[in-house]
């Protein structure tokens, strides 16, 4: 290796000293989140769904059939109609970026003078593994992040064109209840938005614009339901008084019951497809991207009603409930969802008086335990219709070694990658929440 070490280390990119105990590929990483759901998102999905060109992400959508469906006689006239139905869902491209960095020092003081050619090698090997190592983990977690941002005073931040933000998962599955629906309680855009994606969404109780079929969908439970009421398998039924969060001023009718009863209601919403058996639900990728998705609150609350049930249960089984199922889809834990300030806020709806809802804010949100109805949520995500997608000409770039005039000892490698999260349809996912005495 010609040249100084660290002229030969930037060359080997585009401490060591010591014996470590570890090599580098074994080092014990912390940083790691406990999932990543992201991920997930992304499984065994082809390049061609996964990476575009062009200006901004684009694609159809089918809202209306606008049927010309119909019946006639032999001797009948016709009139015939080109159906234009296809509505164009938009989504900006967002721009990520992190990086490596060394030093000088870092390099020349730990390069081992006199030493071997081999020896020399293994330290830079040692020394990029650590380094990629820490980008990568950082990306990762990244995403991750940008997956729960929350999307209460980001509606110029992740949906305008000039924005810097991503859309996050919240962003396509809310509990703000759109009550006006034509196919019953669904959810609507974030507060304080009036489209997604380019699409409208914006409903009161006076006025409505936008697509039905934008939306997502939602069943709510009695975190409360008592055991006199079937506790988590109490039966759904109707509560009046309910006020949307929309619209403070009006009250709507919801159905709410026990937790599991939520889960059979939302099952049937979102159209799942159950795997015959557990191994056939992770061979199969477009299985495997079926998932509810939960915070720690969330699964052990499942958890402790399938416990309460299993006396009633055929075989009997490990208390702790290791990965516990839903008609074969798994309940994923997110670590990010036990702090993920994205719920709505505001004083506590227990009172059902419906002037509690006038503090609900539209700019900032709250973490599931804080929230006005608070208690576990349960999102329900189909990642056959979620995708992260990345543009062509920037999908993991590495840029070429530099360093700035000001700081002449440091040498900066960057990893670009433009990207969004685009929703191909809203109806395929939806939000277990709770809904606190609405009556």
């Amino acid at each position: 290796m010609a040249g100084t070490p660290i002229q030969t280390f930037n060359d080997f990119m585009a401490a060591t000293g010591p014996t470590y105990l570890t090599s580098a590929d074994a080092v014990i990483n912390e940083a790691v989140k406990n999932t990543y759901a992201f991920s997930r998102l992304l499984k065994d999905k082809t390049s061609e769904a996964t990476i575009q060109g062009g200006n901004e992400i684009r694609d159809v959508i089918m809202f209306d059939d606008s049927s010309t469906y119909d019946h006639y006689l032999p001797n009948d006239t016709f009139n015939w109609r080109n159906a234009q139905v296809l509505d164009t869902m938009r989504c900006p491209w967002r721009f990520s970026l992190d990086h490596m960095a060394w030093t000088d020092h870092e390099i020349e003081l730990n390069s081992g003078e006199g030493s071997g050619r081999d020896y020399v090698k293994s330290q830079y090997k040692r020394l990029k593994r650590q380094k990629e190592q820490r980008m990568w983990t950082s990306l990762l977690n990244g995403f991750e992040n940008d997956l729960w941002a929350s999307p209460f005073g980001n509606s110029s931040n992740m949906e305008d064109a000039g924005g810097k933000l991503p859309y996050s998962l919240p962003c396509f599955i809310t509990e703000i209840p759109d009550f006006n629906n034509a196919f019953g309680v669904r959810g609507g855009v974030p507060l304080g938005w009036t489209n997604l994606m380019g699409l409208a969404n914006n409903n009161s109780s006076s006025t409505y614009t936008g697509e039905n079929r934008w939306t997502n969908q939602i069943s709510y439970y009695d975190p409360n339901n008592t055991a006199a009421n079937g506790g988590a398998n109490g039966p759904r039924t109707s509560r009046t008084g309910v006020e949307n969060i929309r619209d403070q001023s009006t009250t709507y009718t919801a159905e709410t019951g026990g937790l599991i009863t939520a889960f059979d209601d939302m099952f049937l919403k979102c159209e799942f497809v159950p795997p015959s058996t557990k191994q056939e639900y992770f061979e199969k990728p477009t299985l495997n991207r079926q998932m509810i998705l939960c915070s720690r609150l969330g699964l052990n609350q499942y958890k402790r009603a399938l416990r309460d049930a299993n006396d009633t249960l055929v075989s009997y089984q490990d208390a702790a409930y290791t990965n516990p199922t839903f008609s074969g889809i798994e309940l994923m834990y997110c670590a990010n969802l036990d702090t993920a300030a994205i719920f709505p806020s505001g004083t506590s709806r227990a009172s059902s008086a419906a002037a509690n809802l006038t503090s609900v804010s539209t700019t900032a949100g709250v973490t599931e335990a804080n929230a006005i109805d608070p208690g576990a949520r349960y999102y329900w995500v189909n990642g056959n219709y979620l995708t992260p997608i990345y543009h062509s000409r920037r999908y993991f770039s590495k840029h070429e070694v530099m360093k700035h005039p000001n700081q002449p000892f440091t040498y900066v490698q960057v990893v670009d990658c433009w990207w969004n999260l685009f929703c191909n349809s809203r109806q395929r996912h939806g939000i277990v929440a709770p809904l606190v005495n609405a009556a």
